[in-house]
């Protein structure tokens, strides 16, 4: 052997014994990773895993981390990571150092990052993943046989998605794609659906037709046309076969109910003008559209045609109130949908006209104090929630009770405390529309002599059981590199998830995270929250991450992810964040941000008590009040508010521990000797606080 040869044999042993060493440290930093995922340590496990993938390829475990990231809504985050397995198999230069097959292994990547997208993130960063993964797969080995049902799932998922969208080149991509892959079912959808855009309904109805008799050559294809047809039905205005076509469905089917196909039902009682049928089909999609499976993907891409569906109906029903509120939400998932956008302008002008020639009153009907029929209201307390709804196709503009004015909602809702004096008291409500016109409704309520002060024993109001849910959002990492990441919000935010889950009343279905969103998904889940609560359930928003204070406009704003340092018109205003807290129909909700908050928006009150009375009378009374880390400065990153908050609700004892007393006896002293911060705690009267607190319960 040559001088030569021996030369290359050493550098390769060199070569062979450095990528041994790489892989070597690269696996023991996945330990140290998977040790911290365990403990919920996001941050770390990322900074591990990240520092693997420098020494050696990991894309198999940074797409778990990826999903991981996805069940917390840390989509971005998510996205972030797969991009990087993705760059990183790109970057690969020499692919006989590798243990895998680089172009399978990002064939995969592109495939995971469409379904995790599908199933947990967004929808329009999905079907370019899923148009990446054919065009691979085209130019390689094609589709692996063994896969291929799971992969369509997820190919009808893009093909869904871009039908919702109106992306009309993504659907042609995809058609020209799965031909050429010979993914018969997909390619059949898609070309389904290209048509359905192009509002082609006589050829779909013909196709349908067709394979409903003859089938196609693919498996199910006969029942896949039966289960199109109602929707085609529908678009094309055969609005009874559409109905007669869902109800042949229904008799053959023991697993799927009327629900299943709520939309296309919706669109037919549209179309018909029954108005009030089409609102709650549109709901109950929307209600469906979080759960709506097939196979294993969720289909979360079509709510902004059923907000704009809806508004339609309700405008229908000349609910011109009800009808923006969807407009706008329908615009919160896709700024740029046309038909709500449009939707919205008309309304603006039917709203001014119907205003002018307006000369009906609201309709008021008071849920509480309720009494049944034949029965007298007796209160026995020092004062009465009184609560209702006004409806008024103008929209409310104001409610007094006994000339005081108390907090009302343009939809109608309005709610206020009343005082009781011995003896028989007169309420009297009043509820002024926005063209102006007045209706007027009057109840007595009954104080007996014996009246105990700290009791109220209205009759009857039977109310369910609340549930407690707690939206925990989070902005850690920032786009702008001017505004410094932070360690610790998503941590903060797991400990507080953490202590409310295992020892007060916080299941694991009404717990919601929201790490290192934009402003769009913050507002997405506060119109989800909208959909979801119940009148009688009970609500904590939690904030971690950086805030501004602007002195001269007296103003305080949050930064989430995608905010810039010098464009103020990308921050979140506190006041747009009261007015979303002020349009959710909890009883109870309770703002912790561990950020600096607007005093502005605050107003103070005395301390509460325990359980049985005084409690008891909290509880009955709407409340919307916060605990924040800091007033008008911003606060550490390392936050000693939230170190007392965790202990506060770790070592409490008590079976009801008020918002208020734990913040005045074991958070503001501790936090204000430890640190320059100066927590605050107050009520938010302009989200519609008329008394009581959020109340802790200890399992």
């Amino acid at each position: 052997m040559n001088k030569y040869c021996l030369v290359v044999l050493f550098f390769l042993f060199l070569i062979n014994n450095h990528i041994e060493a790489q892989k070597s440290i690269s696996k023991d930093l996945i330990k140290k990773a998977s040790k911290a995922l365990k403990e919920e340590q996001y941050t770390l496990a990322e900074k591990y895993y990240l520092e693997a993938n420098r020494y050696y390829p990991i894309p198999t475990e940074l797409g778990l981390f990826a999903l991981e990231r996805m069940k917390i809504s840390d989509i971005k985050g998510a996205n972030k990571i797969m991009d990087t397995a993705i760059l990183s198999l790109n970057n690969i230069v020499n692919p006989s150092s590798i243990d895998f097959n680089k172009t399978e292994i990002l064939k995969e990547k592109y495939f995971q990052k469409g379904m995790l997208n599908f199933d947990y993130g967004d929808p329009t960063v999905g079907i370019p993943a899923i148009i990446r993964f054919l065009e691979i797969a085209k130019n390689s080995d094609g589709i692996e046989k063994a896969k291929k049902e799971l992969y369509e799932y997820y190919i009808e998922a893009a093909v869904e998605s871009s039908y919702y969208l109106n992306d009309k080149k993504s659907l042609f991509e995809i058609r020209n794609l799965t031909a050429d892959l010979k993914l018969n079912k997909s390619n059949f959808t898609s070309n389904i659906y290209l048509k359905l855009i192009d509002k082609n309904f006589v050829e779909v109805i013909s196709i349908l037709s067709n394979t409903k008799e003859n089938g196609q050559d693919f498996s199910n294809s006969k029942e896949l046309a039966r289960r199109m047809m109602p929707m085609a039905l529908a678009n094309a205005g055969e609005y009874q076969k559409s109905i007669d076509a869902i109800q042949n469905l229904l008799k053959t089917s023991i697993v799927e109910s009327e629900m299943f196909y709520a939309y296309p039902i919706g669109i037919c009682a549209l179309g018909q003008n029954n108005y009030l049928k089409a609102v709650n089909y549109f709901s109950q999609a929307l209600r469906l559209s979080k759960f709506k499976r097939v196979g294993n993907r969720m289909i979360n891409s079509s709510k902004f045609i059923y907000y704009t569906k809806r508004a339609e109906a309700y405008l229908g029903l000349n609910d011109f109130v009800k009808a923006k509120n969807d407009f706008e939400s329908a615009l919160t998932y896709y700024p740029d949908f046309e038909p709500a956008l449009n939707g919205l302008v008309k309304l603006e002008g039917r709203i001014i006209t119907e205003r002018r020639i307006d000369k009906t009153p609201p309709v008021i009907v008071i849920s509480e104090p309720a009494a049944a029929r034949g029965l007298k209201i007796v209160g026995s307390g020092k004062d009465v929630m009184v609560k209702g709804i006004a409806t008024d196709p103008s929209g409310l503009k104001s409610v007094s009770i006994n000339g005081n004015l108390v907090y009302s909602k343009e939809e109608g809702d309005f709610w206020g405390v009343i005082p009781l004096s011995i003896g028989n008291n007169k309420i009297k409500v009043v509820a002024m529309d926005m063209a102006g016109n007045i209706a007027e409704q009057n109840i007595e309520i009954e104080k007996p002599q014996s009246a105990i002060s700290v009791n109220n024993d209205i009759v009857p109001v039977t109310q369910k059981e609340g549930r407690n849910f707690i939206l925990l959002i989070a902005s850690q990492n920032y786009d702008d590199q001017s505004i410094p990441s932070l360690d610790n919000p998503i941590p903060d935010a797991i400990k507080l998830k953490m202590v409310l889950k295992n020892s007060y009343n916080f299941n694991d279905e009404n717990i919601i995270t929201l790490f290192n969103p934009e402003r769009s998904d913050f507002k997405k889940r506060f119109v989800e929250l909208s959909e979801t609560l119940q009148p009688e359930d009970n609500l904590i928003i939690f904030y971690a991450g950086h805030g501004i204070w602007v002195e001269k406009e007296k103003k305080g704003y949050w930064l989430l992810t995608e905010s810039k340092r010098n464009d103020p018109n990308t921050w979140l205003a506190n006041k747009e964040v009261l007015s979303m807290i002020s349009s959710l129909s909890s009883k109870h909700t309770l703002l912790i941000t561990d950020a600096c908050f607007s005093g502005s928006v605050f107003k103070t009150r005395s301390i509460g008590s325990d359980a049985p009375p005084a409690v008891r009378e909290m509880s009955e009374k709407i409340s919307r009040v916060a605990i924040t880390s800091g007033n008008d400065t911003e606060v550490p990153d390392q936050s000693v508010f939230m170190k007392y908050l965790i202990k506060a609700l770790s070592e409490n004892k008590e079976k009801y521990l008020t918002a208020q007393k734990m913040f005045i006896n074991q958070i503001i002293e501790a936090v204000m000797t430890e640190s320059k911060t100066e927590p605050r705690y107050g009520t938010l009267e302009l989200a519609g606080h008329v008394g009581g607190d959020f109340i802790f319960i200890k399992k």
